[in-house]
């Protein structure tokens, strides 16, 4: 892997960590919207995934679509389908968190952070 691809998996891996370290707050604070909670775990996924992205020596987009960045993983010989139920957060980067009133989805939000979390140590395990 090029060192400038590296140091950028590395940097977005560290961003998705701090992310998650804030979802997984959320649930011991409470009272904190779904929404709100969602779109931070949205953001951890998707800079992990970007991360994944850069240590396959490859430029991500700059998309909130988390399909179309496993996508780009799948196209350079990467597997994430344990990871694919992640692209249900997609919304919440973007048509979710500017709408007023929004349907509650009830997530599992220990389950979801979870998968994030299991997301972001596949990606250390691959930069380790």
């Amino acid at each position: 892997m090029q060192d400038d691809f590296r140091r950028e998996a590395e940097r977005m891996l560290r961003i998705a960590h701090r992310d998650l370290k804030t979802v997984q707050a959320m649930l011991e604070a409470g009272g904190f919207d779904e929404l709100t909670w969602g779109f931070h775990l949205q953001q951890a996924t998707e800079k992990a995934l970007k991360a994944w992205i850069s240590s396959l020596g490859q430029e991500y987009p700059y998309s909130h679509d988390l399909a179309l960045l496993r996508r780009l993983i799948e196209d350079c010989a990467g597997v994430t389908s344990r990871f694919a139920t992640l692209d249900q957060l997609s919304p919440f980067a973007a048509q979710l968190r500017y709408s007023d009133d929004p349907e509650p989805l009830h997530l599992d939000r220990i389950h979801w952070n979870q998968l994030c979390a299991d997301l972001l140590a596949h990606v250390g395990s691959l930069l380790a």
